[in-house]
């Protein structure tokens, strides 16, 4: 695993916060949206030194976590992307592609519907748009029960530790034949591991998220990607079925399912999950 250094980074004021950004590379820009309660850190193993060769590199901290300002608030997708939106003003980016995985598609979405001009293409990675079909009668509106169980049995940092492991992010057979880069990013995840409250905060915006009657406004042209095997009925469902459901409601979007993969996909096979996203770039 590579791990360049940014060619700038540091902290700018949006709105009311101090948000904490990375750049790398150079050309278009291309901006990564992390999923809940993530740090920028999880980019930079596999998507920042692949992404960086052929575009201009955003990550950065949400409010609430890593080295952002975390205001003791009510959290929304959609105040993140405005965040986002923001940032990007902040740093003089008029149009970038926009990609956000998992809790980050949710706030892409609103990033596509509340500033379209900001997007130049989308692409929702193991995402979905909130209740997203009829039959999902106990949609968790706040902290899913699961989670505030596991939370309590096994204490935060264990918690946090063990969702990076086998079963949700990766598949057992990566866990046991490369348990270096597990634990690679198990690390980077206890080491910023944000306030409790803050990724409580971010957990109830992810299951507050619901976009699903307003998506077919999209206009960006949109790539949804998910692993084959990101089926595990969490708080928002199966993934492989909300990303079936994005692709069928906004207009002209592409699926892609990357065959093995679980959430966990662009960490444990970046080789299967990158080319299609780059095709998809190098198109738009």
């Amino acid at each position: 695993m590579q791990e360049l250094k940014p060619v700038k980074k540091g902290k700018v004021r949006v709105d009311d916060v101090n948000l904490y950004y990375e750049i790398y590379g150079q050309g278009d820009p291309l901006v990564l949206i992390a999923g809940t309660g993530i740090s920028c850190a999880p980019w930079r193993p596999f998507q920042v030194p692949e992404f960086s060769k052929h575009y201009q590199l955003l990550i950065y901290d949400h409010r609430g976590l890593g080295r952002s300002d975390k205001p003791d608030m009510p959290y929304s997708t959609r105040l993140f992307a405005r965040d986002c939106a923001g940032l990007m003003e902040a740093l003089g980016i008029r149009k970038a592609h926009i990609m956000g995985h998992s809790m980050g598609g949710r706030v892409a979405q609103w990033v596509a519907l509340d500033y379209p001009e900001k997007v130049r293409s989308l692409v929702l990675s193991g995402s979905g748009s909130g209740k997203y079909r009829d039959e999902l009668e106990d949609y968790p509106r706040g902290v899913p029960i699961e989670s505030c169980v596991e939370l309590i049995e096994k204490g935060y940092e264990k918690y946090q530790h063990d969702h990076w492991g086998s079963g949700f992010m990766f598949t057992d057979e990566f866990v046991r034949e490369h348990p270096e880069v597990v634990k690679t990013f198990q690390d980077l995840i206890v080491e910023e591991v944000p306030p409790l409250k803050c990724y409580l905060r971010h957990v109830i915006a992810r299951q507050c998220h619901e976009t699903t009657e307003l998506i077919h406004a999209i206009t960006a042209p949109t790539l949804v990607i998910v692993g084959s095997k990101d089926t595990r009925e969490g708080g928002t469902g199966n993934h492989v079925a909300s990303s079936q459901a994005l692709a069928e409601k906004i207009p002209n979007a592409e699926l892609v399912i990357v065959e093995g993969g679980k959430h966990g996909y662009l960490r444990e096979m970046p080789e299967k999950g990158h080319p299609p996203i780059l095709n998809f770039l190098r198109q738009h």
